[in-house]
């Protein structure tokens, strides 16, 4: 059967750490598309046999069936403790997840008090500067609120603004073309790992901050690869519109 869900954005090193480690998982946010080695799933969607059996990813030669003893449905961001005592799991895995939540610091904490180790694995802040990744229009992942990235032995989020879609601001996608999966994807691992936010009091700061992060890769197109995705069609239909008929 294939799989019909794909994700490029899995760090093969995050892949090589997952397949090398030989105690219990917890996939935290798994629900929509788990990782077939996890042991036990949370997340605020409802339990879907279907669903985890044909999203499942990794590279094990057969599909597992998920059953509802190995899936609880909580809300990760409600305020109240996981259902799961201190350090109950060897390793918490939370793949694309925490960019997507609406408090994701808690749920790192909670991640490393009933993990033993955390690995985190989340689209880079390259690739939310960069405009066509998703849409020719906009960049990075329109319903991601957060970027997310390592900083001194921290996870740092820095919250999306429209000051991204200024000049300057981010990097253009070549039409047909993708960034690099090892630039387009990062991934934290360790124990007890802490998280922070990064908060700008002003839009002068906050447009420094994206002008002095991307200026270094404004001129490469070293990171970017050719899409084979058949959305890379729908974009170039997408800008001969938008050129000879104007903005959508």
């Amino acid at each position: 059967m294939i799989n019909p869900y794909h994700n490029p954005w899995i760090p093969a090193e995050a892949l090589r750490i997952l397949e090398s480690h030989h105690g219990t998982i917890l996939d935290v946010g798994g629900g929509a598309a788990p990782y077939d080695r996890a042991d036990h799933i949370v997340d605020i969607l409802p339990f879907d046999a279907c669903r985890t059996e044909r999203n499942q990813w990794g590279n094990s030669p057969s599909r597992r069936e998920w059953t509802t003893e190995q899936y609880t449905q909580f809300d990760l961001c409600g305020g109240k403790a996981w259902p799961f005592s201190d350090k109950h799991f060897d390793l918490g895995l939370c793949s694309h997840c925490l960019e997507d939540l609406r408090d994701p610091i808690p749920v790192v904490a909670e991640l490393s008090r009933v993990c033993r180790r955390v690995l985190v694995i989340c689209p880079s802040r390259l690739l939310e500067q960069t405009r066509g990744i998703d849409h020719p229009a906009y960049c990075g992942f329109y319903h991601h609120p957060w970027m997310v990235f390592e900083e001194g032995g921290r996870i740092m989020f820095r919250r999306k603004t429209s000051i991204l879609e200024l000049k300057n601001c981010h990097v253009v996608c070549p039409i047909g073309w993708t960034l690099r999966p090892e630039v387009g994807s990062m991934f934290v691992e360790g124990e007890n790992l802490h998280a922070e936010e990064g908060a700008f009091w002003s839009e002068d700061k906050d447009y420094r901050d994206y002008v002095e992060f991307i200026r270094p890769y404004l001129a490469r197109r070293d990171l970017f690869i050719p899409d084979g995705r058949k959305h890379g069609v729908l974009f170039r239909v997408w800008r001969l519109r938008q050129k000879y008929f104007g903005r959508l």
